[in-house]
C-alpha cells in the first residue's frame, strides 16, 4: 500500500459526502470543471494531508503510516458560524471511528473521532478545519 493509495481512499470517501461543497484538493489550482480549473465560490472545502514519517515495527518490513486528512470549510465573511459547524459535522459523519477503507492491497482505518478547530478569518473567508486521523499498516519495504 502506498501513500497515494491511502490519499485516494480518503479522497473517494470525502467526495461521496452528501451535499458536499466543491472540494479543492492540495496542490490543485481550483476545482476541475471537466475542461478547465476554476476557483469555486464559497462555500467550498480545501482538503490536504498532514503525515508523519512511517514507523518500522521491529526488524520486520512492516511499517505503520499515520496522518490526518484536514478539510478546511471556507465560507463567506459574515456567514454565521452555524454554516461552518453544519458542514464540519457533515464531513465528520463520513469518517466514523474504526471506519476501514480499502487502499491498494491494504486498509486505512480512522482511529479517532473527527474534530473541528475553532473558526477564524482566512483572507476574506471564515475558515474551520476538520481533522480526520487515520492509520495504516504497510507490509513490505
Amino acid at each position: 500500500m502506498t501513500e497515494a493509495e491511502i490519499a485516494d481512499a480518503l479522497r473517494d470517501r470525502l467526495n461521496g459526502t452528501p451535499s458536499a461543497a466543491p472540494i479543492v484538493w492540495e496542490n490543485a489550482p481550483g476545482v476541475w470543471s471537466g475542461t478547465e480549473w476554476i476557483t469555486p465560490d464559497a462555500p467550498y472545502w480545501l482538503a490536504y494531508q498532514v503525515k508523519t514519517p512511517a514507523e518500522r515495527l521491529g526488524l520486520s518490513k512492516t511499517h505503520i503510516l499515520a496522518g490526518r486528512l484536514v478539510v478546511a470549510v471556507m465560507v463567506e465573511e459574515g456567514t454565521f458560524t452555524g454554516e461552518t459547524e453544519t458542514q464540519a459535522q457533515r464531513i465528520g459523519d463520513r469518517f466514523p471511528v474504526d471506519l476501514k477503507l480499502a487502499a491498494g492491497t491494504g486498509r486505512v482505518q480512522i482511529v479517532a473521532r473527527p474534530y473541528a478547530d475553532d473558526g477564524y478569518m482566512d483572507g476574506s473567508y471564515w475558515r474551520t478545519n476538520v481533522h480526520i486521523r487515520w492509520r495504516a499498516i504497510s507490509e513490505g519495504g
